[in-house]
């Protein structure tokens, strides 16, 4: 039965499709996050070691000292026969009366509320500043050693995340399209082929820079704020909170762009769509575009769905050139404001230098990462709105699975014996195609079922390889409901031999043998008793003989002929032709009749018939009329009742004239 779940809750159940697709790689996930904390731990220590340098080094000459006695320990500076040390922070020493070093024409002078108190000799002042000078060289190792445990943990962050994704990728394709393959035919009824491609190829890219750039990236920036946030509040709260005044207009903005984006990707994602499923039927179907001279209107109505698709992606561009530009501007302000009133406070002595410093520095990083987030943020919109294709194709199940409550006992005397009781069935929920239809067809006979266009024919054939399940009644082989089969079981005992033959890209040797493992002598035996082996060693490379898209250098009947060889190499209980011989010219007709016939010996088949010429040989003949079986008979009956199947012949007749 089939399922479709609506998607009430997109972005919540999205994320959790998101998460579940990763989990297997959890590990290298939390590694990269690992990583990634590291290098947003010396992002921000950076900036950190250069207001050091500043504050308590470079700028060592304007740091209050006190003086203290000879016989203190530490670094001290000597102006004649007088010792001065940095005053501490904690306030141990005497704040008053302190002291300063000033330069003036090249000479130092200790200093204090403006005057000049000792001119300082270069040697004293020279080995004060070692120390300082020490500091510095420590700390441009330590910036140094950042800089490469900040790229080293970037190229592992970079490297885990590319990798994780890529599997990850492959994953959802894989599980993507396996799932496709179990679907029953109203799936692919309901679903273009454009849409199937989309969903496997270009929705699960799309997700891919999902993994790599958002899922953990995300939380890097996401840190890297707030780790920015405190540093400042700890520095110098006052500053740090006039600041912050600028983060509820940015997530306000943020929000607004947020989205808008989503319901534009939404869209764009659809429009695409839409664009590869034009574009697939329309490259499928060229010859006919070509034979009418619809190339001009095909191209227009092309030009239409890419026009719509344009004006998509331009209303996203729109909203993301604003977007950026707007969070510049408000950066920028940020920056005059603290050039204004943090110089100032430096300029008063209120706060440090290196404090201002670190103020526009972390400023810069701070705006950064919230621009990246947006960016990644439209990759994650982008990614939701991906999924939730891919989700649809997922929750929609109508796969045709075994169940144990239809299990039967198997006579194994009877090997292709064929049942139908009472088998209703509609493609649309209240318009039946099938009315109540009753048969049974004994190992070895060969049927056929004709009727006009429409009258449920092919229908029945669909109907036993269960490519669709029943309304009600029941199908039994061999006394077993085929319900209780797996379908593999079931369509292994099934050889079709179908109108419209289907060939793959490869060789002519894979197009017979469609990857299973069969001996070479097993592959032309099967083609020499469907006449096939003679043509097939008069191409270029035998067996060998690579084989274009869809067959389409070979001939109709050689593609017929290798459908054939297909399906005796299989050697199925139940054969099925669906008028298997009516793209074949005659000639072609009368050498494949006598394979045909040997392949028939003993074997269950039923034939779908529109050339009434073709089946007069069978054991039965159902004549099929708006979805029942209107009459039964082997051909002489039926001409001898001179109903619906005399009419019919005597109209092919009248019309081969």
């Amino acid at each position: 039965m089939e399922k479709t779940v609506q998607l009430k809750e997109p972005k919540k159940k999205l994320f959790r499709y998101l998460l579940k697709f990763a989990k297997p790689y959890t590990a290298s996930l939390f590694t990269a996050l690992f990583f990634v904390i590291v290098s947003t731990a010396m992002e921000l220590l950076n900036p950190f070691l250069v207001k050091i340098a500043i504050d308590e080094h470079i700028s060592g000459d304007t740091i209050p000292m006190v003086e203290v006695s000879a016989d203190t320990k530490g670094d001290i500076l000597k102006a004649g026969n007088r010792y001065f040390m940095r005053q501490k922070p904690n306030g141990e020493t005497k704040v008053i009366p302190t002291y300063t070093v000033e330069t003036f024409n090249g000479d130092k002078y200790l200093m204090s509320e403006g005057k000049k108190i000792q001119k300082i000799d270069n040697a004293d002042y020279k080995n004060y500043r070692n120390h300082d000078l020490n500091a510095v060289t420590k700390i441009s190792i330590f910036y140094l050693v950042a800089i490469f445990v900040n790229f080293l943990a970037s190229w592992i962050v970079s490297y885990t995340l590319g990798k994780s994704g890529a599997n990850i990728i492959y994953d959802i394709r894989k599980l993507t399209f396996e799932h496709i393959l179990t679907q029953s035919h109203t799936f692919f009824n309901n679903m273009p082929v454009g849409k199937l491609m989309t969903r496997v190829t270009s929705d699960t890219q799309t997700l891919s820079e999902f993994y790599t750039n958002v899922l953990i990236t995300f939380i890097a920036d996401f840190g890297l704020v707030i780790g920015i946030m405190f540093l400042m509040l700890r520095l110098d709260y006052k500053l740090a909170l006039m600041i912050f005044i600028l983060v509820p207009i940015i997530v306000f903005i943020s929000i607004e762009f947020r989205n808008r984006q989503f319901k534009i990707f939404r869209a764009a994602r659809t429009k695409l769509s839409i664009i590869n499923t034009v574009l697939n039927e329309y490259l499928s179907g060229m010859s006919v575009i070509r034979i009418f001279g619809k190339e001009n209107k095909m191209d227009k109505k092309f030009d239409e769905k890419n026009s719509d698709y344009l004006n998509t992606i331009l209303h996203q561009v729109r909203n993301h050139a604003f977007f950026r530009p707007i969070i510049e501007v408000i950066r920028s302000l940020g920056e005059a404001f603290l050039i204004y009133y943090g110089g100032g406070k430096v300029i008063q002595g209120h706060i440090e230098f290196g404090t201002l410093f670190i103020f526009i520095t972390y400023l810069k990083q701070f705006f950064r990462p919230i621009m990246e987030m947006t960016e990644r943020y439209n990759i994650m919109q982008l990614a939701f709105a991906s999924v939730e294709k891919i989700a649809q194709i997922l929750e929609t199940d109508t796969e045709i699975k075994p169940l144990t409550e239809y299990n039967g006992k198997i006579d194994p005397e009877k090997i292709g014996e064929i049942e139908f009781k009472n088998v209703h069935f509609s493609y649309v929920a209240g318009e039946e195609v099938i009315k109540g239809i009753s048969f049974k067809v004994k190992k070895g006979e060969s049927v056929a079922f004709v009727g006009a266009t429409g009258a449920g024919k092919t229908s029945i054939i669909s109907l036993l390889a269960r490519f669709y399940d029943i309304d009600s009644g029941e199908i039994t082989i061999d006394g077993r409901d085929i319900r209780s089969f797996s379908t593999d079981e079931l369509r292994r005992r099934l050889g079709f031999v179908l109108q419209d033959v289907f060939l793959f890209a490869g060789d002519i040797k894979y197009n017979i043998t469609l990857g299973e493992e069969f001996s070479n002598e097993e592959i032309i035996a099967a083609s020499k008793r469907v006449h096939s082996h003679d043509f097939i060693k008069d191409l270029s490379e035998g067996y060998d003989t690579p084989v274009q898209e869809r067959g389409s250098t070979l001939s109709t009947g050689q593609r017929q002929l290798l459908s054939f060889a297909r399906t005796i190499l299989r050697d199925p209980e139940i054969l099925i032709l669906d008028e298997a011989t009516a793209s074949i010219d005659t000639e072609t007709e009368m050498l494949i009749q006598e394979g045909l016939k040997e392949l028939m010996k003993d074997r269950t088949s039923i034939a779908i018939a529109h050339r009434l010429s073709t089946i007069s040989d069978t054991d039965r003949i159902y004549v099929m009329n708006k979805g029942q079986i209107v009459e039964t008979g082997n051909h002489e009956e039926l001409m001898a009742m001179k109903g619906y199947y005399y009419r019919l012949y005597q109209l092919q007749l009248d019309s081969n004239e």
